[in-house]
């Protein structure tokens, strides 16, 4: 039954493609680990599990999973420090981490950086597509960002170093796997998590996979460094998956295949910033390409989290440096467009210019008119609008949806009296308004009080005491003229967008109030909510039955997948019954309420 899990073996394409992209490594069994979390849709996808397999963690299949994955690899300080390694049937075995650019090293070349945690475990073929897959919390590497501080091995499991233990700990594990679930099912471009293995320690593996693992930091490097041949071998591997897995249709010669592929590339980085910037999502994109993949999706959840509202001076604090903000995001996505232009010109022309040589290339005019037509789109989204409407506001009605973000951004905008200040892990300057609210509350408003040929128009005090934060004070909530003004406005230009939207207005605004109901869900995942609720997890999970733990973890899943027609909300009688899932889920719901104005 589950003899594909036999293919997963180390075995991978990149070692022909790229000779000098990875360092192989042993590895050896770990044990003690227990799989608390598999993806059951993914495996079916993968072809791991029949399509009508049980939703069960059964003995058979745990055991499948952790001869699979759970691994340790033999590093340096395990050469230098023994005689003698187990004898486990891994013997033959062995699995790269790839090197690829990272912002943490003093190399900027991408010579010592790259996977320092992580191994490919390999791919799997279906059908019609070919998966990466690739296990983080496997032991330290030497491209490791702490095993390059100093000039001796490290061991697994060290904290002596910033970033050099090797291993992962369980709730980021648990963590990611539930928020790209989510995340996939909402349809944003994603990586997706395969399974949660845990160890006694509290640490924790996790199995990540997508169509296309490579990063731009993977290409980028051999940019910076001036390899030509290893380049175009590296984007050509990449195209080749990419028309494989019918994601690109490209010429079959050059220079018109890889101008055409920088097109697609262009268009997936322009709506994944675009994407992350209207629904609040925070990735730190930088210069490098690492934190992200090369078809334009989220990669490695260890930095990404989901505010409530638009947090533009929210800033990760990471040893040495800050990150990037919300908003940063799409220079930096812009200025990896930028790197991707200058790689493409390098292999076409086998001439490598520096890259202030395309500040005005056109490409980034692409770049820049798909990130406002993506924006755009995913705020009428947010309104409520279907796709339907959505496409014919923004073809007819440019001007109008323009007008409409305008004022949205001035109450989004709007920052706490008390200025910046620190938060756990970085600073903030919270905002004054949760715009979701208004784009939830408002429809229901205008049914209401709507008469024919008559729009209602909210008093503009109710209006923002429905958007205010419960931490704004009231010098944060103080009403001048200019604020009356935009209160009216917003409603004047949400209505212009109503009328043209086709159709009877009372009918657009019935259905837009019961999407928008779900969209703007109040109690929705937030960075800090989701830290509390995968630690609601773990704390019961001894207490639990596994299939249990995975049934509450599904339903969570479920109940935050804010799309219309595919939401299923948890129900009050699933939270106040006798059994560990209910009083999971119930927790789970408590902490969602907790911190739903969060970062």
């Amino acid at each position: 039954m589950y003899e594909k899990f036999d293919q997963i073996d180390g075995t991978h394409p990149w070692r022909d493609v790229s000779p000098e992209g990875y360092i192989d490594y042993p590895v050896r069994y770990r044990p003690g680990g227990r799989v608390i979390y598999f993806n059951f849709p993914l495996a079916r996808e993968l072809g791991l599990i029949p399509k009508d397999h049980t939703r069960r963690i059964t003995k058979n299949l745990e055991q499948v999973i952790l001869k699979t994955f759970s691994l340790q690899i033999l590093n340096e300080y395990d050469w230098a420090n023994r005689r003698r390694f187990p004898k486990d049937g891994y013997e033959d075995r062995l699995y790269m981490a790839t090197r690829y650019l990272q912002i943490q090293h003093d190399n900027k070349r991408g010579e010592t950086s790259g996977d320092g945690r992580s191994i490919w475990n390999g791919c799997i073929k279906t059908r019609s597509k070919t998966y990466d897959i690739s296990s983080c919390g496997t032991g330290v590497t030497i491209l490791s960002p702490g095993a390059q501080q100093t000039d001796r091995p490290i061991p697994t499991g060290s904290d002596e170093l910033g970033y050099a233990s090797g291993l992962a700990d369980l709730d980021e594990m648990l963590g990611s796997a539930i928020m790209s679930e989510i995340f996939y099912r909402e349809g944003y471009p994603t990586e997706r998590c395969l399974t949660v293995i845990e160890y006694p320690d509290k640490t924790g593996l996790g199995v990540r996979t997508a169509p296309n693992l490579i990063r731009p930091a993977h290409l980028f490097r051999y940019l910076k460094t001036g390899q030509l041949p290893e380049l175009k071998r590296s984007f050509d591997y990449f195209l080749q998956r990419q028309e494989a897995n019918g994601v690109y249709e490209l010429p079959k010669s050059a220079p018109g295949r890889y101008w055409r592929a920088l097109e697609y590339i262009t268009r997936t980085h322009a709506r994944l910033a675009a994407v992350m910037e209207e629904e609040y999502i925070f990735n730190w994109l930088a210069w490098d390409g690492d934190n992200m993949l090369a078809s334009g999706a989220i990669l490695d959840y260890g930095s990404i989290r989901q505010f409530a509202a638009k947090h533009n001076k929210y800033r990760y604090e990471d040893v040495d440096r800050f990150s990037t903000t919300l908003t940063e995001q799409r220079y930096w996505a812009r200025k990896i467009i930028q790197t991707f232009i200058q790689m493409t010109d390098f292999i076409v022309t086998r001439e490598k210019k520096p890259l202030e040589d395309y500040d005005e290339h056109p490409v980034l005019e692409i770049f820049d008119a798909h990130f406002r037509s993506e924006r755009n789109r995913r705020m009428l989204w947010r309104v409520g609008f279907t796709h339907a409407q959505c496409d014919r506001l923004l073809k007819r009605y440019p001007d109008r949806v323009e007008d409409f973000r305008k004022v949205l951004n001035y109450f989004e905008h709007i920052k706490t009296a008390a200025g910046e200040g620190p938060v756990p892990d970085g600073i903030d300057h919270p905002p004054v308004f949760l715009v979701r609210h208004i784009l939830r509350l408002l429809p229901v408003f205008v049914l209401h009080h709507y008469e024919a040929g008559k729009w209602p128009i909210m008093d503009e005090e109710d209006f923002c005491k429905i958007m205010a934060a419960s931490y704004a004070g009231e010098a944060d909530l103080e009403l001048n003229d200019y604020r009356r003004r935009k209160a009216v406005e917003f409603q004047q230009r949400y209505n212009r967008l109503i009328r043209v939207a086709g159709g009877n207005t009372r009918s657009i605004m019935k259905r837009i109030a019961e999407r928008s109901e779900v969209i703007n869900h109040q109690f929705r995942k937030t960075g800090d909510g989701l830290t509390w609720i995968v630690n609601e997890a773990i704390k019961v999970r001894r207490k639990i039955d596994v299939n249990e733990l995975q049934a509450a973890i599904e339903r969570f899943i479920q109940s935050q997948v804010l799309v219309p027609g595919k939401w299923h909300p948890i129900r009050d009688g699933e939270l106040h019954g006798r059994t560990m899932k209910s009083r999971l889920l119930l927790r789970m719901q408590e902490n969602l309420q907790i911190f739903s104005e969060k970062i």
